[in-house]
């Protein structure tokens, strides 16, 4: 299989988007081999190709694979060239395989704070989660989500919890870790504006949390409690999620 050629001013143009980008440098049938994708990938960034556009072709075939990575949770959205859609294997299989592209995925995340897209791996941690990756592939998400997690939006926060020990539908005890390595970030990679959104998102999903009766008390306090007296601006959120709690 070949790669597609183009002109590799394409690559460096600040003015070419990324999703253009991303269609020119692979053909359709090439990506179904992810051995083939990981190698080719690793070839454009030895051209030096900036990290945001690294993160975007990641993202963009990712969600060819795997239709959840997108966002798009409307019935009859384009399946894409999933690699795991109608297959014959058993299921146990096809977790094994999902389990290893995710990781494979993660591996090949370039380290650049906003190189990838918040949301974008907050779906993943969320299928991560799902399939059982092992710990450190888990923790690297976190640690990445929790570098941008003012630009999560709270859809994409509401991630269930797959544990069979936790008695909540959503992953609580997620959330108080991501929210917990974010307000330990040096105050220069940490502005106050990041702070103020962190807790309106913390509150609108505190508020979401707290419909559910299986959530202590013990939860809700540490991830209210989570972030400095400071980071409201008010505290009307946090009372309305008080209120829905009780």
């Amino acid at each position: 299989m070949k790669k597609a050629s183009f002109p590799e001013s394409i690559l460096f143009s600040e003015s070419i988007t990324s999703h253009l980008a991303a269609e020119c440098w692979f053909d359709d049938a090439c990506i179904l081999d992810m051995d083939y994708f990981v190698k080719t990938l690793a070839g454009i960034k030895a051209k030096g190709v900036r990290p945001d556009l690294i993160g975007s072709i990641i993202a963009h075939y990712a969600s060819k694979w795997l239709p959840d990575l997108s966002g798009d949770h409307h019935p009859g959205a384009d399946r894409g060239l999933t690699i795991f859609a109608e297959s014959p294997e058993s299921v146990t299989t096809l977790w094994m395989k999902k389990r290893f592209f995710v990781e494979t995925l993660v591996g090949i995340l370039p380290p650049e704070k906003d190189s990838v897209p918040c949301n974008f791996l907050l779906r993943l941690l969320r299928i991560a989660n799902m399939v059982g990756v092992e710990p450190t592939y888990r923790a690297e998400l976190e640690k990445r989500i929790s570098w941008q997690l003012d630009q999560a939006s709270l859809e994409e926060l509401m991630i269930p919890s797959f544990s069979h020990t936790c008695g909540t539908l959503l992953d609580v005890e997620l959330i108080i870790r991501l929210v917990g390595m974010f307000v330990n970030l040096d105050e220069v990679a940490k502005s106050g504006a990041a702070l103020i959104k962190v807790a309106k998102l913390v509150d609108s999903y505190l508020a979401e949390a707290s419909v559910d009766s299986n959530l202590n008390l013990s939860e809700f306090v540490a991830l209210a409690g989570a972030l400095p007296s400071h980071a409201r601006a008010t505290d009307d959120g946090l009372y309305r999620a008080i209120d829905t709690y009780l």
